[in-house]
């Protein structure tokens, strides 16, 4: 019996360490995939804060071309990191998209990227399902050059230096805004109209726009909405609590902004 003993103190350690490699996984892995059923209240941006994921995620994996949602839908939330791509050399982001049937801006968006420059050995998340139409509302064929060039002025003004889908979901306010009865109809008008964009007070607004916002502008003109039909965005660091815009309806975060409606 003492023999047996000191046998089972020996394999206690083996033992442990099985557990340590096999066991643990099964019970402590990452967050799986799973779904969710809409409860009155619920928004997308409520949702994934629940499950540390985008509003903007939840609505790509789910093929949503708009945030509204209702209670008793039921909702696919994805594990935020299942599939990825490691770079390798000569791999750009336009190359890795057709590989995937994705745009480079899709890729820029998943990955919080602010510009195009990848290296080898870079791990980018794949967004699934990220190649539906997201709030389409037409084409830039119905806008003029003089919209496109206010529109990279103010999200060079408001936005740099934030995620691609985040500067193109501020020109997408805009357009928004444009189609609400309680803003002016034209782009001109709302980004003039008095104390609506921070950049036009300050002076941000006539800096000269770089070549990412000029295509964020582009991307928002063609009817990519990443802020899933928002009017209003703002930085949650920099207005108190007491402000107005807090009772507005968040409905994504992308970057430093909020979007509401």
């Amino acid at each position: 019996m003492a023999i047996f003993k000191v046998f089972l103190s020996l394999l206690r350690p083996f033992f442990l360490a099985s557990l340590l490699l096999f066991g643990i996984p099964a019970f402590a892995g990452t967050a799986a995939a799973a779904t969710y059923t809409v409860q009155p209240g619920d928004t997308l941006y409520l949702i994934g804060q629940r499950y540390g994921i985008s509003a903007w995620e939840l609505q790509q994996a789910n093929g949503l071309s708009s945030t509204w949602i209702y209670p008793g839908q039921t909702l696919w939330v994805p594990d935020g990191g299942s599939s990825t791509y490691v770079v390798k050399a000569g791999d750009t982001l336009y190359l890795i998209g057709q590989r995937y049937g994705l745009s480079y801006q899709q890729i820029m968006a998943a990955n919080n990227l602010t510009s195009d420059i990848i290296y080898p050995g870079q791990i980018l998340r794949i967004p699934t399902n990220s190649n539906q139409p997201v709030a389409s509302r037409g084409t830039s064929s119905n806008y003029t050059a003089s919209d496109l060039d206010l529109l990279a002025h103010l999200v060079y003004g408001e936005a740099r230096g934030e995620p691609y889908a985040g500067q193109v979901a501020v020109a997408a306010v805009v357009i928004n805004r444009t189609k609400d009865g309680r803003f002016p109809s034209t782009i001109a008008g709302v980004i003039y109209d008095p104390d609506a964009f921070t950049c036009v007070n300050d002076g941000q607004f006539y800096l000269a726009p770089d070549a990412t916002a000029y295509q964020a502008a582009r991307d928002a003109l063609r009817g990519y909405d990443p802020s899933g039909g928002a009017l209003y965005f703002w930085n949650p660091a920099k207005v108190p609590a007491s402000s107005w815009v807090w009772t507005r309806t968040i409905i994504t975060q992308i970057g430093n902004h909020v979007f509401a409606r």
